[in-house]
This record gives C-alpha cells, structure tokens and sequence, in this order.
C-alpha cells in the first residue's frame, strides 16, 4: 500500500467523521464546539462514566469558565442537566437530557452498533496497536497545524 493509498483512507475517514458530525448537529441543532461537549458525555455515558466540568476542562483544554458557560448553554437549551454526586455535596455530574439521549440515539442510527461490531472483532493485540497508530496520526495531525 502506497503513502497516497494511506493518505485516500484519511481523506474518507475525515470525511465519514465530517459527516456524522453534521448529522449530529443537525438532528440537535448545535454548533460543533457544543456537539463536542455532547459526543463526550454521551460517549461516557456508554462506558458508564461519570462527567464533571473538570472532566471537560481536561478533555477540550478549554478553562473552567468556559466549559461552565458552554454547559450553562446547553443545560438552558434542554441537552444537559446537572445532578449530584452522592460522593461529594459540592460537585455534579453532567448528563445528557433523555430527551437528547433518544435525539442523539437516532441520529446516529446503527453507527455506534456497527463500530462495537468491527472494534470488539479485534484482538488485544490488533486493539493495541490500532490506538498507536491513531496516536501517531493525531501526533501529527496536531505538530502540523499551523500554531495561531
């Protein structure tokens, strides 16, 4: 396989992922930085995590106040509520609405089964060197942006 044999199947894979992200914020009707709050509490959700604005914070790299506002928004707009953590009267967990939950479901129709299906086909091994190579891609991915 050819270096322009790999670089066609990044093309694809970023345009797929371009396109279930519009699906996505199209079904919720939100901008793709208030989507990307959304995939990784729902994404949490299905690992049965929990989600702090900390957990956030550290994930976007964005600060406190910030990721604060976004999920004042999105609480204001019914996709997230906050609930208490039984371990810690000064903290909450952030939630998906059930209302988003089914909207989210929908819109990304069998994508998550048919993901489960071909990752779970994997060995240990194959898993393992699979994120390495994700990794890499996103190493230099992200050493290839231009810095602002």
């Amino acid at each position: 396989m050819s270096e322009i044999d790999l670089t066609a199947a990044l093309t694809r894979l970023e345009a797929a992922m371009g396109a279930l992200r519009g699906r996505l914020r199209e079904r919720l009707s939100v901008s793709g930085s208030d989507l990307t709050v959304l995939q990784f509490v729902a994404r949490a959700a299905a690992a049965e995590r929990r989600v702090r604005v900390k957990d956030l914070v550290s994930h976007l790299g964005l600060t406190g106040p910030a990721i604060t506002g976004t999920v004042d928004r999105l609480e204001r707009a019914g996709h997230l509520c906050r609930v208490p953590n039984p371990d810690d009267g000064r903290s909450r967990f952030i939630e998906l609405t059930p209302e988003t939950q089914r909207a989210y479901a929908v819109a990304m129709d069998s994508t998550n089964e048919h993901l489960h299906e071909l990752l779970s086909s994997f060995s240990e091994r194959e898993s393992d060197r699979y994120v390495r190579v994700i990794d890499r891609v996103v190493e230099a991915l992200e050493h290839g942006a231009p810095t602002p």
